[in-house]
């Protein structure tokens, strides 16, 4: 298919207004059913589900994601980042029409776990996609707005839910919000064909002709521009310096010696998937009206609105990442984010705790506190951090290992959280208040810091000091040979910042 010959701004803000729709999907779709929960249509449907049942039910969506994961991982590199996008969203289509026309549990069922296995594949390759496209300066920025699209989708759920809950009547109260999203991914669908691949992934699989002309649209200059080609010999070197590895092996999983720590960054991807799930934010994403109903003592109505109103302030606190990642670091948005959440998190359990008017006003407020929270650090941060510090070789193994671990420890916490919550009350919510306290830690010991960084680049953050010699010599040498010997060496700009100046 003919692709859109644009150039520059135009073909960056293409690729993440189209990745933009497969994102909203994502999050209407991980909302869409917080506000059906409790609705007697949608429970008399399905046949009046228990509290574990109905979990399981919610829950087995992740399954899907993570089988989607495992697809992305093992041929994601195979297919490009586009055609799994585009057959990621082929399939939750599918997905959401089986679950539209739902007459039971086991339909429903069905089409949650395929809806599953098509989030598994976006989820898994829409970061890279945007991170491979995007400059250096701007790429924490670009990750930001995906993800305050996701938390858009999830606003945009709700409040549908509540119009169709307060002005409909019969199954269409729950069947519309189901199928809407069908329009999301028909978009995404109808746009990703006519854009390019990434430079990285093309010149990885021996089309560096095309890698190259995308590589000069995206910068907006010509082919044999001098930085088009100092960012090729850097592709080069850095594509033969990361295969050099060794066979793989487990005992590298414990104890990694490789030069460039490919394990421990793997190992990364997944840790810092699980410790953003452990703070506790799916139990509000899925069953936000069950814990103002159940925990703060909310009647269901009011619940539906304040539920809308939640998901806006979460919402709204995605919006200074935008803006901050690029200039003030992931590390430390990360640290001020896990004391902020520890602290919403412990003052809501002792509202609800202690069960009374007052007590429940304090809860709501630190409910509301907690998203606005969640959404300046820990929403985006796991999702651009991962496909950032796997090698290129490697990128989508780590870029689908981030979101198996994302959506493993989301089927556990959305599993556990209706009996959790019906059994244990309060008591339940203690565990998200000693992850909180133990993201910091994590983040200050075992994260490094990678702004302002090339792709190519991070490979010096693990490095050793010999390997990083030694890849700083060979990256010389690619410099030398894309500016040629006419140029004295303080004429030279590294590679390393081409992209970070265009």
């Amino acid at each position: 298919m003919t692709q859109l010959q644009l150039r520059g701004e135009p073909l960056v803000w293409a690729i993440t207004l189209s990745s933009a729709s497969c994102y909203l999907l994502f999050g209407y779709d991980q909302g869409v059913l917080g506000g059906l929960v409790t609705q007697p249509s949608f429970l008399s449907a399905i046949g009046n589900p228990s509290d574990g049942y109905l979990g399981t039910i919610v829950a087995l969506y992740n399954i899907g994601c993570l089988v989607g994961c495992m697809i992305a991982a093992m041929y994601g590199n195979v297919f490009g980042r586009k055609k799994s996008i585009f057959w990621g969203c082929a399939i939750m289509v599918v997905g959401a029409a089986i679950q539209a026309a739902t007459y039971g549990a086991p339909q429903l069922i069905v089409g949650r776990l395929i809806s599953g296995v098509g989030n598994g594949i976006n989820t898994s390759t829409i970061p890279i996609y945007v991170s491979e496209t995007a400059r250096s300066n701007r790429r924490g920025r670009m990750i930001a707005i995906q993800l305050s699209i996701v938390i858009f989708g999830t606003v945009v759920a709700y409040w549908l839910d509540y119009g169709t809950v307060k002005n409909l009547t019969g199954e269409i109260v729950w069947r519309f919000p189901i199928a809407f999203q069908i329009v999301f991914a028909l978009v995404t669908m109808a746009t990703i064909p006519f854009l390019p691949d990434t430079p990285r992934w093309l010149y990885s699989h021996n089309r560096q002709k095309e890698a190259i002309n995308v590589l000069a649209r995206l910068m907006s200059c010509s082919e044999d521009d001098p930085q088009v080609k100092s960012i090729e010999n850097e592709m080069k070197e850095a594509i033969k310096l990361e295969t050099e590895t060794e066979p793989f092996d487990w005992k590298n999983l414990f104890y990694d010696r490789t030069d460039l720590k490919n394990y421990r960054r793997l190992i990364l991807c997944f840790m810092i998937q699980m410790m953003q799930q452990m703070t506790g934010i799916n139990v509000i994403a899925f069953y936000v009206t069950i814990v103002l109903e159940v925990n703060v003592g909310l009647d269901r109505g009011t619940s539906s609105l304040v539920a809308g109103c939640i998901q806006i302030a979460f919402w709204l606190g995605t919006f200074p990442p935008m803006y901050l990642i690029d200039r003030y670091g992931r590390r430390p948005i990360l640290l001020i984010g896990s004391i902020a959440l520890t602290t919403t998190m412990v003052l809501f359990v002792v509202g609800i705790s202690m069960n009374t008017d007052k007590s429940s006003r304090l809860a709501l407020a630190m409910l509301l506190l907690y998203e606005i929270s969640f959404g300046m650090s820990w929403n985006s941060l796991p999702w651009l951090i991962a496909p950032e510090i796997t090698p290129l070789h490697l990128r989508h193994v780590g870029g689908a290992i981030g979101p198996f671990s994302e959506w493993m420890w989301t089927f556990v916490i959305v599993l556990v959280t209706p009996v959790a919550i019906a059994n244990a009350g309060w008591k339940f919510y203690l565990l998200f208040c000693i992850m909180n306290a133990l993201s910091f830690p994590f983040v200050y010991f075992f994260l490094p810091e990678t702004k302002g960084k090339t792709l190519e680049e991070i490979d010096y953050v693990f490095a050793s000091d010999e390997v990083r010699e030694r890849m700083m010599a060979r990256f010389a040498r690619a410099i030398e040979g894309s500016y040629g010997k006419g140029f004295e060496s303080s004429q030279k700009t590294s590679t390393l910042e081409l992209e970070k100046q265009v």
